[in-house]
Parts: structure tokens; C-alpha cells; sequence
């Protein structure tokens, strides 16, 4: 018998789940081979300590004192930007994306770009009014709500001035540069 095969024996040996044939084999094979007896005895000793649990007894101040050393440790530094600092950089590099588009765009883009400013406007003129209204029915949100409205607001002209840049005057701009 192999070392291998006696292996993937050794759990039921260890059972007494073995038939007696196989388990001549595997004690042969214990008895000429001292790896194999070291690995069973490793086996053995896992199968003790599973077997018996065993209880801890904890101090009586265990808790309190556990508490107190997490409360002495440093607070972690956790580094947040300001969710004022993403809108702002946001709504700066599309504008900036935006105002590149007109300066070196062509006189049709230009003015749907100007039209879509003018929409822009009015939206937000429209979500100027709607918030007040909201702030007086449910309570005034700040500053806070004004200012991420107007970035929405914003964002949504941004995104459907890109948008009819794209799908309206692009094509018509390419056609034109080929003919």
C-alpha cells in the first residue's frame, strides 16, 4: 500500500468505519512507514481537541477593558471632499467643454448652443420657482437644495446641448465638410 492510499484512509481508521482486510493494510503500512504514522498522530491530536471543546473563562472587566483600549487608539483619518467640490468641478469642466464648442464651432452650433443656454435659463428660472414653492410647502432644504437644483439644472442643459450637438448638427456639419 501506498503512502497516497493509506492517506485517504486515515480518516476512517481514525472512525473505526474501516472494513478489517483494509485495515490490515493500513496498519502494515503504519508499521513500515514513520511519515505516515507522524501524519496519523496529527490526526489524532485534531480529532482530540474538536472532540472536547474547551471554555475560556474570560476576566470579569473583559468588556470594559477591551472598550477602553479601542477608545484610546487614534481615529482613523478618513479624507472626504466636499460634495460641493465635485459639483463645482463637474459643472467648471462642462461649461469649459461647452464654451470650447463655441469658440471653435461653426455659426450652427453656436446658435443652438445659444438657444440651448436660453432653455437652460429658463429652466431654471422654471426649478427656481418650483423649489421656493417646494421650500414653503415642506420647509426650506438651504442653500444646499438650491444649490444642487441649479446644479441639476445645469447639468441636464449641459447634457442636452451635447446631445443636440451630437446627433443633430454633427451629422450635418460632416455632410457638409464632404461635399
Amino acid at each position: 500500500m501506498s503512502c497516497s492510499s493509506s492517506e485517504a484512509l486515515f480518516e476512517a481508521y481514525l472512525d473505526g468505519t474501516l472494513l478489517p482486510a483494509r485495515r490490515a493494510r493500513v496498519l502494515a503500512h503504519l508499521s513500515r512507514c514513520g511519515r505516515c504514522k507522524g501524519v496519523l498522530e496529527e490526526l489524532r491530536v485534531v480529532d482530540a481537541l474538536i472532540a472536547s471543546p474547551r471554555e475560556i473563562e474570560l476576566p470579569q472587566n473583559f468588556t470594559f477593558a477591551t472598550m477602553a483600549e479601542v477608545r484610546s487608539l487614534p481615529r482613523p483619518h478618513v479624507s472626504t471632499a466636499p460634495v460641493y467640490a465635485y459639483l463645482v468641478s463637474y459643472l467648471v469642466a462642462s461649461w469649459l467643454l461647452i464654451g470650447a464648442g463655441f469658440l471653435l464651432a461653426s455659426t450652427t452650433i453656436r446658435a443652438i448652443g445659444e438657444t440651448a443656454l436660453g432653455v437652460s435659463a429658463l429652466l431654471v428660472r422654471t426649478f427656481g420657482v418650483v423649489g421656493h414653492a417646494g421650500a414653503h410647502a415642506l420647509g426650506d432644504f438651504g442653500s444646499l437644495g438650491a444649490f444642487l437644483g441649479a446644479a441639476i439644472v445645469l447639468d441636464v442643459a449641459a447634457a442636452l446641448a451635447l446631445v443636440v450637438g451630437f446627433t443633430i448638427v454633427r451629422p450635418r456639419l460632416a455632410e457638409r465638410l464632404r461635399s
